[in-house]
């Protein structure tokens, strides 16, 4: 019986360093991969690994597209402080989008997050008109100006919320709160004079909002049936990007 229950260990332990092992492979080059891949860079036969990699896909240690069929770091990876690869992920998640976006609309299509009092811009993609929106990756904002750090703001813990509506007097909880009844923050002159932004929020398997993803361009250029359009797009790609962050609307 002792001898059985050692062999029973010896395997357990085994199936977990198979586990870690596929996982490495994601947190060294942090890139998508199929099953093939997977089996190859970690000596597993495919059986072995789909068994491996279906548990950590159930468990949302990783994730998978349904069109590529390629895996990545899952929700569940991410929150075990994988701070670096959680950022490179969003960004991987998010790029298509910001394109997209881009290619549709020809304004400038970014993506910021929260950074203490400030939003920081993850990445973007720029309008190719000549009068545009052009804020540098990395480029820190005010957290309270613009539509991008409001939707950061409106779905924050609430003592942060109330942190900021004192500390800065244009804020209020009644803003913040019809940002979140509908979905989007707008704003106009708000940053800069002329400057018109559009955003949404992103969330993670927590419901937390992580990101904001924003449209920004001259005002002139932003008419009605132009930002309706923007919104549904921008409202769609978003719930895309947190479903597979793990997010799930109830």
């Amino acid at each position: 019986m002792k001898e059985e229950g050692m062999e029973r260990h010896n395997s357990l332990l085994k199936s977990l360093e198979k586990s870690l092992d596929v996982l490495d492979i994601f947190v060294e080059c942090n890139t998508g991969m199929n099953l093939k891949d997977i089996a190859a860079r970690t000596n597993l036969n495919t059986s072995t690994a789909f068994r491996i990699v279906n548990t950590l896909e159930r468990r949302q240690y990783l994730t998978r597209d349904d069109v590529s069929k390629q895996y990545r770091l899952g929700p569940r990876a991410l929150a075990l402080g994988y701070s670096s690869h959680w950022t490179e992920n969003v960004m991987t998640l998010v790029k298509p989008y910001l394109r997209r976006l881009q290619q549709m609309f020809n304004e400038t299509a970014s993506v910021y997050i929260a950074e203490g009092d400030s939003r920081i811009c993850l990445d973007h993609v720029e309008s190719t008109h000549s009068l545009r929106r052009v804020i540098p990756i990395g480029e820190s904002l005010p957290l309270y100006k613009g539509a991008a750090g409001k939707v950061l703001l409106a779905w924050a813990p609430k003592e942060e919320r109330n942190r900021m509506i004192v500390q800065y007097g244009h804020l209020s909880e009644e803003e913040f709160a019809s940002i979140r009844h509908n979905g989007y923050a707008i704003t106009q002159d708000e940053s800069e004079h002329g400057l018109f932004a559009l955003s949404v929020p992103i969330f993670n398997f927590e419901e937390q909002v992580i990101a904001s993803l924003t449209i920004a361009g001259p005002t002139m250029r932003f008419y009605d049936s132009i930002r309706q359009k923007m919104l549904f797009t921008m409202s769609q790609y978003a719930y895309e990007i947190s479903y597979s962050l793990g997010y799930r609307k109830k």
